[in-house]
């Protein structure tokens, strides 16, 4: 447990920098007229205002395939608030400095054990969780879910939102770093749109041995959600 709340204070100084702007139930700062900085990416432009930033700390989860290479099958993270670093020299590196804390921290530190503190300890500066529920239209396969429902919107039922996948492109930053991605809405008012960028870390060795253990691999991204009902 003291593992967790020092990987837990180091991942949330950055969300406390700021005082509080708003209520419990809000994010902490406005970013409504921030811009979701795309660099040179071909990920398109943002159609709706964006409402919250999230710095996402958790795995990238693999199965080995029966042809020798790793397929994602998910993923773990929990999302802290770092509407209030938007515009400070802070907000451009936070991923990078905040993934070193993460890859340094003790294998017993797992997203799972960040998101128990998180709920026994009601943290206002955690957002939410992200993890992959089956496809609610379909009933088959898998799509990434942000929920809300228990931290920034506690209680709500509809402050989640189930994602598709609209485009993705390689992390300009490297091939360690899993790709960028924009999403839309497939069910639940938490956003229109959502947007994986700033990534590091996350992807899986070339190869693997068939039949071998599944892993987890730890990675750090920002997610800017649009639109929405919150």
């Amino acid at each position: 447990m003291i593992s967790t709340f020092v990987i837990l204070a180091s991942l949330a100084c950055a969300s406390l920098a700021a005082p509080a702007t708003s209520s419990a139930d809000a994010p902490l700062c406005d970013v409504s007229s921030a811009v979701i900085e795309l660099g040179n990416s071909t990920l398109p432009a943002p159609k709706f205002t964006p409402t919250f930033v999230g710095l996402g700390v958790g795995t990238q989860n693999y199965t080995c395939a029966s042809s020798g290479t790793y397929t994602n099958v998910g993923a773990l993270a929990e999302l802290f608030d770092i509407s209030c670093l938007y515009g400070q020299p802070d907000f451009d590196d936070i991923t990078s400095v905040v993934s070193l804390f993460w890859n340094a921290a003790p294998a017993t530190v797992t997203p799972s054990e960040i998101i128990a503190f998180g709920e026994e300890y009601d943290l206002s500066f955690v957002l939410g969780e992200h993890y992959f529920v089956v496809n609610p239209v379909t009933g088959s396969g898998l799509n990434p879910k942000w929920d809300f429902t228990s931290h920034a919107f506690a209680g709500n039922p509809n402050a989640y939102v189930v994602g598709s996948k609209v485009d993705d492109v390689p992390a300009p930053t490297g091939s360690s770093d899993i790709d960028w991605l924009y999403l839309t809405n497939l069910t639940g008012s938490l956003a229109n749109e959502i947007y994986r960028i700033e990534t590091k870390g996350g992807q899986p060795p070339a190869s693997c041995t068939p039949g071998s253990s599944n892993i987890t691999v730890k990675y750090t991204s920002l997610y800017w959600f649009t639109g929405g009902s919150f």
